[in-house]
């Protein structure tokens, strides 16, 4: 499946799941934009997988109650995450 254009800066499939890398300048930043995707995707109830390793991030979103299937909460929540991490490197 092609990445979503519709996405700003280019989300990827992996194995059925929306993919995106994003990177910051230390540890502190990175954690800081953890905590805030972790703020928006609790008020969605939508949980997406997350790696993080100093300051890189890797975030995975599939919906679980939808046999694990890329779906519309999906890229809405991509779109949202997408607005934190613009936010977080012109700050």
């Amino acid at each position: 499946m092609p990445p979503y254009k519709d996405l700003e800066n280019m989300w990827n499939t992996i194995e059925g799941k929306l993919h995106k890398s994003f990177e910051f300048k230390n540890f502190v930043e990175a954690f800081a934009f953890l905590t805030k995707v972790a703020l928006i995707a609790e008020r969605a109830n939508h949980h997406p997988e997350i790696r993080n390793v100093y300051n890189k991030v890797d975030i995975f979103l599939y919906t679980h109650d939808e046999e694990n299937t890329i779906t519309e909460k999906d890229k809405h929540l991509a779109e949202k995450i997408d607005q934190v991490y613009k936010s977080a490197v012109l700050a």
